[in-house]
């Protein structure tokens, strides 16, 4: 949307909150990208409705809980601070930037990520006659529902497959460049949504352990340079990372879920070597 110019990085996140009083607020959505608005890792409230339902705790959060928990917090977040991961601003920034394009989120995603990239196979809903190709997750080695994502599935609701984790990392690694990727050879033209992948993979602000781009993790792994980002719910974990100088990538998915550290991570970590 930002190569588009329907929005700006440097947009008051605030700008595209239904009710909002401070149009004009500190917080931007790069602030929201790069995990360094100030805001906490989740909304205010939640603890109490994740107690009705333990195993699925964001299931019972009220939308309108989470947009006053935003209207809050903007008010109040300062934008440029330290980093800190928050998936309450990430939930908050897919829910922004459905608000500018007045769609919801799980079409945004579907239309102007998954479509493009061909991605049949990552959706917010499993579809009846697929279901049973889903795994089934587990904790401590117990089955466990699906988390229910709601207002913030922007922090974690999608569903995907190995194939299409696949297609993404190859779309990221002709985007970045290096051995193999087209932007490097010039042997072929960029992929779709080349420029917006290259926008999002630049590194932007320094964090404990690397640098962070919009939402990617930069870090040194021995003397290569890795690319990466993570994900955990109640019973399923997510490790994708690459290395675009030698054209290696490596995407894993795990119908588990631990306390972190996730060994998954470190898998993908010694996979790429």
């Amino acid at each position: 949307m930002a190569e588009r110019g329907e929005v700006r990085l440097s947009d008051p996140a605030a700008r595209y909150l239904p009710g909002a009083r401070d149009a004009a607020g500190a917080v931007t959505l790069a602030d929201l990208a790069t995990h360094t608005s100030g805001l906490p890792r989740l909304p205010g409230g939640l603890f109490w409705t994740a107690l009705l339902s333990p195993r699925d705790p964001y299931a019972h959060y009220p939308a309108s809980w989470f947009r006053r928990a935003a209207r809050r917090a903007l008010r109040t977040g300062s934008g440029g601070s330290p980093y800190v991961y928050s998936n309450f601003g990430y939930g908050l920034l897919g829910y922004l930037l459905a608000q500018a394009a007045g769609s919801d989120y799980e079409t945004l995603v579907i239309n102007c990520v998954c479509g493009p990239l061909g991605l049949a196979d990552t959706t917010f809903v499993v579809p009846g006659p697929s279901r049973d190709r889903k795994a089934q997750g587990h904790k401590d080695g117990r089955a466990v529902p699906d988390w229910r994502m709601g207002a913030l599935a922007g922090a974690g609701a999608l569903y995907s497959t190995a194939a299409d984790l696949a297609s993404f990392l190859r779309a990221c690694l002709a985007a970045a460049g290096g051995p193999g990727g087209s932007a490097a050879g010039g042997s072929a033209p960029d992929g779709p949504l080349a420029p917006a992948i290259r926008a999002a993979l630049a590194p932007r602000q320094p964090v404990p352990g690397g640098d962070i781009g919009l939402a990617w993790h930069h870090a040194r792994h021995g003397d290569h340079r890795i690319i990466w980002h993570n994900g955990m719910t109640g019973g399923f974990s997510a490790m994708i990372a690459f290395d675009p100088d030698r054209g290696l990538g490596v995407a894993a998915l795990a119908s588990s879920a631990c306390r972190p550290p996730s060994p998954l991570d470190a898998a993908v970590m010694a996979a790429l070597g």
